[in-house]
Parts: C-alpha cells; structure tokens; sequence
C-alpha cells in the first residue's frame, strides 16, 4: 500500500501536465501565450515520466530529493492550470483580463522555465549515482539556500550511489557539519541520520564505515542530535559495530 501511495503521488504532477495539455486545445483566447505554456508543459511531462520510472524501480530512493523538487513543480504545474483554463472562453470577459493575463503568463513561464531546471537537476543526479562521479551544482529551487543542494546531492549518493562515492559522500557531509551549526541542522532535517547510520552498519567497506562515524561525530555535538541519533536505533547499531568489526574501524567508531 506504501508503494502504491508513493506511485500515486508522484505520479500527479504527470496528471495535471494531461490536463494543461487539453485545457491548451481548449483555449478560445490568449492562444499564443497558451500555446507557450503548452511547450513548457511537453518538456516537464517528458522530464516527470522518466523520474517517476526511476524512483519507481530504486529501492533506496532519496525519497525527500524527489518530494521537494516534485511538490514545488506540482505547485508550478497547478498555477498553469488555473491560468490556461481562463482562456476557454472569449468574447468580452477576455478582453478584460487580456491585460492582467500577458503578466500572468509570463510570470507562469518564468516559473516554469525554473521547473525545468529543476528536473533537469534532478534527473542529472539519477544519472550521477548510476554511472557514478559526484558533480554539485544550484537548482533553481534552491537560489536562497545554496547549502541545500550539497546536502541534497551527498544524502543520494549515500542512499543510491556506487560505494567509493557513497564514501566519499558521507566524508563530504562530515565536513559540512565540522563547527557549523547550522550545517548540522540541515543535514538532520534533510533525513541525514538514518543512510549514516545504515552505511556504519552495512558498509561494505572500512572507510565506508569509518567515514559513516566520523559524520555522526560531527553531527553529534548538543543533546538534542544525539536523541535524534537515539530515536534512530543509532546506539545498537554503533555497539553491534564496535563488536563485530576489525580494530581500525573500531577505532572511528570509538569517540562517537
């Protein structure tokens, strides 16, 4: 049912792009600027089908990339709804809001152009973590908080990567938490603890783990982290660690 859920979400963005698409063939004015939008639309429908196929088949999806990046182009989408479907009918209604509708379209493509890019973003982290080679870069939808997608692009290849990158994600991670508080917030916030924790447990290899607890260190500085950490069954998993694994990992996993 979880699964079912899942394809059902993100699969609505694919819906409302259909449902542009008619209101498109629709429209009795402002048929340029419909048209415009229409375009826009193709692009996104094209970029949404191939995302849902790939977060459909990973079973270590960083489901939150794909939620945030889909939720903002969802709320993109459904604006360009609302205006093309204004256009379906003429006469003296639409000579009215001719004016307001030339501003409105533009700003809509606006927003839609920064959907693109977005996905385009995306869809450039799906193909990072299958053929392997870490590469950050600034989406659009994250103009206002360039730390977001570090963390964003680390947390994938973490979850979804090959395993050299998946330890040099978790080194990268640990930097960014290293005295920056704030860092650290994110990376909590963003569902960082749970990959770490699962990468200290099931690495396959040392400097995969160690690079797994030296991150959770650096997280790990004022007491409410170290619940979260907690919450997380991170304590049996850093005992069953110091147990089970070779003496050099023991000894990264020692100070945390």
């Amino acid at each position: 049912m979880a699964e079912e859920k899942r394809i059902e979400e993100l699969s609505f963005p694919i819906l409302l792009t259909e449902q542009i698409r008619k209101a498109v063939e629709e429209a009795e004015s402002c048929k340029v600027e419909c048209s415009d939008v229409g375009k826009q639309v193709e692009r996104l429908s094209q970029m949404l089908q191939f995302a849902v196929q790939f977060a459909t088949s990973t079973p270590s999806l960083y489901d939150r990339l794909v939620r945030c990046i889909f939720s903002n182009v969802t709320k993109n989408l459904e604006r360009a709804l609302t205006l093309v479907c204004k256009c379906k009918h003429s006469g003296l209604l639409s000579c009215a809001v001719t004016i307001t509708s030339v501003t409105d379209f533009r700003k809509s493509i606006n927003l839609l152009d920064a959907s693109i890019d977005d996905m385009k973003w995306l869809l450039s982290i799906f193909d990072s973590v299958t053929f392997g080679g870490i590469e950050v870069s600034l989406p659009p939808i994250a103009n206002n908080d360039p730390i977001l997608p570090w963390v964003w692009s680390f947390m994938a290849f973490i979850q979804m990567g090959p395993l050299p990158d998946q330890v040099e994600a978790a080194n990268q991670l640990a930097l960014l938490a290293i005295d920056n508080y704030r860092n650290k917030k994110i990376i909590v916030e963003e569902g960082g603890v749970p990959p770490l924790l699962k990468l200290l447990k099931e690495g396959a290899s040392p400097n995969a783990q160690i690079a797994a607890a030296t991150a959770l260190l650096n997280l790990a500085t004022d007491q409410e982290r170290i619940r979260i950490i907690a919450r997380e069954l991170g304590i049996p998993v850093i005992v069953q660690v110091l147990f089970d694994s070779s003496m050099r990992v023991q000894s990264g996993v020692a100070n945390l």
